[in-house]
């Protein structure tokens, strides 16, 4: 691991525990036995270095994202056919993969607790979190249910409320998951049970 890649890793190790407000340029040199001078040499500000952070984040969920047919770009029209014939099992494992890539690649989840600790110290930062972890998800969940019900594969209904009824159960565990990592199998099961319940729910 070159010296940039370090800097990196600290930085988020430490954005992690202390948000990036809480942080400063010293604090993430000292570790690792170079001046602020020299770390600077590297990276022009702590924002760059933040902005790094959350690109190789992005590319993470793209990743994980493909493999699920999930494409937030497309407002999840490409979706549709995927999701009208997964089975309940199916749709189950699809979230359930995504849950588990969130709370145990370590990448992923340092930074998810660093906009989670940050969004307290910036209103930049605060909506970043929303965007990213509720307005994202909601939206595609949205026009997935728009779709869904257009083609007669779920009932009808009002597609925002069924994003929040769908999707809010699964960040609320992914909370406890977080502040708990004892209880993880306890809420990849009631993950599992919310979803199933949904789908009867609203089946056609």
């Amino acid at each position: 691991m070159n010296t940039r890649e370090l800097i990196l890793e600290e930085a988020l190790g430490q954005f992690s525990e202390k948000g990036f407000a809480g942080t400063s340029m010293s604090e993430i040199a000292k570790p690792l036995g170079i001046t602020k001078a020299a770390l600077y040499k590297h990276f022009e500000s702590k924002q760059q270095i933040f902005d790094e952070i959350i690109a190789e984040s992005e590319k993470r969920y793209t990743e994980i994202f493909e493999k699920l047919s999930i494409h937030f770009a497309d407002d999840s029209s490409r979706d549709a056919d995927v999701y009208s014939s997964i089975s309940i099992e199916g749709l189950c494992e699809s979230v359930l993969m995504f849950v588990r890539f969130s709370m145990t690649d370590e990448y992923s989840r340092q930074v998810r607790r660093m906009l989670t600790i940050s969004q307290f110290q910036s209103s930049e930062l605060s909506g970043m979190y929303t965007k990213r972890y509720v307005d994202a998800m909601l939206r595609y969940d949205e026009h997935l249910f728009e779709q869904l019900i257009r083609s007669g594969t779920i009932r009808q209904g009002d597609p925002k409320a069924l994003a929040a009824m769908f999707y809010a159960p699964v960040l609320m565990y992914m909370g406890v998951w977080d502040r708990q990592p004892e209880k993880a199998q306890e809420c990849e099961a009631a993950i599992k049970a919310h979803i199933e319940q949904f789908c009867k729910m609203t089946k056609a």
